[in-house]
């Protein structure tokens, strides 16, 4: 991939914003997908609170001024010899304390409140900010806080000011410390009053934008990111893209929808909580779990094995068969469910009220017809829940033929994952034959609104990647799609397949995945089309 102009020896992203915002979060995120150092300032200032009491110095107490100022005169000197920096190990972030890996030691009680009075001592602040300044000439970084692209950073190439709405960023924290008592993990009242919350952060904004030494406040060249309608990927690609800017390279646009849909979420985690559990006997999936070798592999090496056949199925006599989320016909449920094993059903929902829809029709004499691709898991199964025998139509031509008897109704449902513009064309063409349809729109929402928005990026898009399994059949229509609207579109698998070979005059490259693809196989193809070899 081309470089990008080089703006400066180093590139520092300056991200600040009220408490809640997601700063930090965001920060990580974007400093992992372009292999940057994230500065958490926070830790520097536990690091100097650390050096501070190790030297010797004790809080003072809080209504005696003198022992206050004394405390204040002593921090501001043995501050100058602090010696603070932030290296990655093994993608772990560790700071230095003079050389020594303070992070066992930044969480404690007695330097949490050391912190707490250390951090509002003017020298201290200058002492880190120069610090932090100093990180920043070394290398490449994203720090965020509240007076970084004013105090800090002032000449960072990417500013932003990162906010959200009270009652968003309230709700945030409320939701934050419900799903931690649920953990076990114990809080006040308070911590549990979202109205309380709500007036808390109302206050500490207000304490933090009229502060004296570096008050809270929009750099005059800082981009305005509102988070409170955004999610977490949403955010960060937007900061990705400033960068992207500033730097001549193509920005990159990336599908909300991609990745994992909420049946196949629901089916990889069901086998992770069945390994989780450590029960007696063998887990085995009925056929892979989703359409991704690369999941599957992983499953197999912790142990998770596949069966492809129902006598497979009947040998085993103990353990967990997960039948996946593509569902399997009712002769094959019947069989499986009448064996020793536990049996554990993650068919998708979606796929189930076809099934349902099926075997009714059926019963009540209507022809079935399946709108979808010949020889797919999802497709067979629902064959197998029709009484009477039922057509399977991929293509136009299968369309145009499909011949039935006038007298009787035709039921038609779709396979969940099928093209919604080629299923309406079909469901036309055997309509113009006269026969009395039924037509049941089983395309899930999901694979409507994936192919939709891989339309509207392709269509805009100088690149277009589609990433997804090779079996894939939601991928390959993806791939379909994209391609239509975009000459230069990529099918891959994973990074490894990735062969970008650019003009250089490329504006926009589109991301989109398949409902079977992991979001860490989608992050290492972003952050990949980012890299930064300036």
């Amino acid at each position: 991939m081309r470089k990008g102009r080089d703006v400066s020896s180093t590139f520092n992203i300056a991200i600040d914003g009220p408490a809640g915002a997601g700063k930090s979060t965001i920060a990580k995120k974007v400093a992992r997908q372009l292999s940057f150092v994230y500065v958490d300032t926070g830790a520097m200032y536990r690091a100097m609170a650390l050096y501070l009491t190790r030297k010797g110095l004790r809080r003072p107490d809080e209504t005696n001024e003198a022992e206050k100022e004394a405390f204040r005169k002593k921090a501001a000197e043995l501050c100058r010899d602090a010696d603070i920096t932030i290296v990655y190990r093994d993608g772990e972030q560790v700071v230095l304390l003079s050389g020594e890996n303070a992070n066992p030691y930044l969480r404690t009680e007695e330097v949490s409140s050391m912190a707490s009075v250390s951090s509002a001592v003017p020298e201290v602040r200058v002492k880190l900010v120069e610090l932090q300044q100093r990180l920043a000439a070394e290398q490449n970084v994203v720090m965020d806080g509240r007076d970084i692209g004013t105090v800090v950073l002032p000449n960072a190439q990417v500013k932003v000011y990162l906010t959200a709405s009270v009652e968003v960023r309230a709700k945030r924290r409320y939701i934050e410390n419900v799903q931690a008592v649920r953990s076990g993990a114990v809080k006040s009242e308070e911590d549990l009053d979202l109205e309380k919350i709500k007036a808390d952060i109302a206050e500490r904004d207000h304490r933090d934008m009229t502060r004296a030494v570096s008050p809270l406040k929009q750099a005059e060249d800082a981009v305005l990111v509102d988070s409170s309608d955004l999610g977490i990927d949403q955010v960060a690609e937007e900061i990705l893209n400033l960068a992207a800017d500033r730097l001549g390279r193509p920005r990159v646009v990336t599908a909300s929808t991609a990745g994992f849909c909420f049946g196949v979420q629901n089916a990889v985690d069901t086998v992770y909580k069945e390994i989780e559990k450590g029960g007696d006997g063998p887990i085995n999936t009925f056929g892979p779990i989703i359409h991704n070798e690369n999941v599957v592999e992983e499953l197999r090496q912790k142990g998770v094995g596949i069966l492809n056949s129902v006598e497979e199925a009947k040998a085993q006599k103990d353990g967990t068969i997960i039948i996946r989320s593509h569902g399997v016909t009712k002769k094959t449920w019947e069989e499986l469910s009448g064996g020793s094993a536990q049996v554990v059903d993650t068919t998708c929902t979606f796929v189930k009220k076809i099934h349902e829809i099926v075997h009714k029709a059926s019963e009540e004499g209507k022809q079935i017809v399946i709108i979808g691709n010949h020889g797919h898991a999802e497709t067979e199964g629902t064959v197998g829940w029709s009484s009477t025998p039922a057509t399977v139509i991929e293509t136009e031509e299968e369309a145009r033929s499909y011949r039935a008897d006038p007298q009787r109704i035709v039921c038609i449902v779709a396979q969940t994952t099928f093209n919604a513009e080629k299923f309406e064309k079909f469901v036309d063409l055997i309509a113009k034959n006269g026969y009395n349809i039924e037509t049941n729109e089983t395309i899930c929402n999901a694979t409507s609104e994936r192919q939709a928005e891989a339309r509207r990026i392709a269509r805009q898009a100088d690149v277009m990647i589609v990433i997804g399994g090779r079996g894939s059949s939601n991928t390959a229509k993806l791939y379909e799609i994209c391609k239509a609207e975009c000459a230069d579109t990529y099918f891959i698998q994973t990074v490894d397949d990735l062969d970008l070979k650019l003009s250089g005059g490329e504006k926009i490259i589109g991301i989109t995945a398949g409902a079977s693809t992991p979001k860490n196989i989608i992050e290492e193809v972003q952050s990949n089309v980012r890299r930064t070899d300036f």
